[in-house]
């Protein structure tokens, strides 16, 4: 097998895959269960740093990498709108 022939077998594969995914919704109910956080840490009520962070793991590690610094935050939800 050429490398066109190959190169088109594995477009034609990863295609099929993306439909398979599509039809099947698993990606949208994966996105829908991750939620975003806006973060803002502040060090003597100066704004001194500020992230969106996705799911509780990240909103931890702002909040651990926050405090460690020595920083007060604010945490608001993301509104999918």
């Amino acid at each position: 097998m050429d490398l066109h022939n190959l190169s088109l077998a594995l477009y034609e594969k990863w295609e099929r895959a993306q439909d398979a995914i599509e039809a099947s919704g698993l990606l949208e109910r994966f996105l829908d269960k991750v939620q975003a956080y806006y973060c803002e840490a502040f060090l003597d009520d100066e704004l001194t740093w500020y992230e969106t962070v996705y799911g509780q793991d990240e909103l931890q590690e702002f909040k651990d990498d926050a405090i460690k610094a020595g920083f007060t935050y604010t945490v608001q939800l993301v509104d999918d709108d």
